[in-house]
């Protein structure tokens, strides 16, 4: 047995190698046809870690995803034998394919018969167009639900190198839509280049949804505990959904936690195995610095148990903990502390956040909270800040309507020790604004 999964491991590898030889995807399509029935995801990414590890340029990892997914379409198997608890109405990965499945029909039977009467020169459905990509851009919480949540916990088990492609792969797609939008906006847009800039628009949304379907969801499964997926569907809600209403809580049954508890050991050599894997193709990414992390349980405290009466001294009074947690959640800044260790420890919650944070983030390493585009100035920025090259970072950007401040502080104690790294965010509209002054005896 042990001979013939080796056997079938040369073939992939064979397949995947002709492919980067320049070798055509119908050939290798039909090679892979020829050869098997199926195949598992665990197969495919032992596949690209003997690739990488051959010598395969680290740089066209995110190339690797699409056209291996293409080769593999249709053909991977179902391999999780935990629970069924994932068809429940309310779990993370039934909201992600209900989802997808709207999102299909806004791609293929809105956007794509639009386009068709576009093609007849029908420009009076132009305003729709618009309407509908507008609706499109809605897929971002979509997006960063998976970024925030899912990805958290993925790299929580050590999983760390698929969800850097993935998300590369996402803020690529977000710029296409962005890109589309700006050319239907367009005086001069023209229906030849609209319809080349959807064409290739959509078989990246497309693809992404069979990379989530077909291999994410299956590895995930098998290492997600029902405690995580619990918690992903809890803070699901913080995010908000795409193309779909608020779907109802989810809550394990005690079946399901029974059946898991049968299938441990199974769970734990899927962890084993995924960490292993991606290990590989982390160790081969440039840039790569940063230690995969051990597999852990949750640090994420979902219940609050504490005394809120309890009284913390501080150098400049007293505040009970209901206070502080009061303050806290009235200032008009979205507060993050990231400690020395260069992990998230808290956040505060105001009434109307700018960027989304949830209890999934506790834990996280900071660098892996941004887009791949934008992890090697988060580093700097933390390295400076250690070493005490500068003890302040400030940016702004403009954000659907909004002009925000993002300021992030060194932290250090009285004898000058770092703490770690403060982030404070504000949305500053208003304030650029004010002109002249209003006192307080003008009120």
């Amino acid at each position: 047995m042990e001979q013939t999964r080796k056997e079938r491991q040369e073939k992939i590898v064979e397949i995947l190698t002709s492919l980067h030889n320049g070798g055509s995807f119908e050939e290798a399509k039909a090679m892979f046809n020829e050869a098997f029935d199926g195949v598992d995801v665990t197969e495919i990414t032992a596949a690209e870690k003997a690739l990488i590890q051959s010598g395969l340029d680290p740089s066209e990892i995110q190339r690797l995803c699409n056209i291996h997914a293409a080769v593999f379409k249709g053909s991977i198997n179902d391999i999780h034998r935990s629970n069924e608890e994932h068809g429940q109405v309310g779990h993370p990965v039934h909201t992600l394919k209900l989802e997808n499945q709207v999102l299909q029909s806004l791609l293929t039977d809105e956007i794509e018969g639009i386009l068709a009467k576009m093609a007849k020169q029908d420009w009076s459905q132009l305003a729709r167009l618009q309407t509908a990509v507008e609706d499109l851009k809605t897929i971002d919480k979509h997006y960063t639900r998976k970024e925030t949540l899912i990805f958290a916990f993925m790299e929580k088990y050590g999983i760390t190198a698929p969800p850097k492609v993935m998300w590369g792969v996402d803020d690529q797609i977000r710029e296409q839509i962005k890109a589309f939008a700006e050319l239907l906006a367009s005086p001069k847009v023209a229906y030849n280049p609209l319809s080349e800039m959807w064409a290739s628009l959509k078989n990246e949304i497309e693809e992404m949804i069979f990379k989530e379907e077909e291999i994410m969801v299956p590895m995930t499964l098998d290492i997600f505990s029902l405690a995580d997926w619990q918690q992903i569907a809890q803070d699901s809600y913080d995010i908000g959904f795409s193309f779909i209403p608020e779907p109802l809580k989810w809550v394990p049954s005690a079946a399901s936690f029974e059946k898991e508890k049968e299938n441990e050991v199974k769970r734990q050599a899927a962890i084993a195995q995924a960490k292993e894997t991606t290990e590989a193709i982390a160790a081969s990414l440039p840039d790569s610095s940063s230690p995969i992390p051990s597999v852990v349980e949750s640090e994420i405290e979902t219940d609050f148990t504490g005394d809120l009466s309890a009284t913390i001294d501080l150098p400049t009074g007293n505040l009970q903990l209901d206070q502080l947690i009061a303050i806290f959640s009235h200032l008009p800044v979205d507060l993050t502390f990231v400690d020395v260790d260069e992990k998230v420890r808290f956040y505060s919650e105001g009434p109307h956040r700018i960027f989304p944070r949830t209890k999934s983030v506790i834990g996280r390493e900071v660098v892996n909270c941004h887009p791949p585009k934008s992890m090697h100035i988060v580093q700097q920025i933390l390295d400076d800040f250690r070493s005490g090259a500068r003890t302040q970072a400030d940016f702004w950007i403009d954000m659907r309507g909004m002009k925000i401040s993002i300021r992030y502080y060194a932290l250090h104690d009285e004898q000058g020790k770092y703490l770690g790294c403060l982030e404070v965010t504000q949305d500053i509209t208003e304030i650029q604004k004010l002109s002249g002054q209003k006192r307080l005896l003008d009120e």
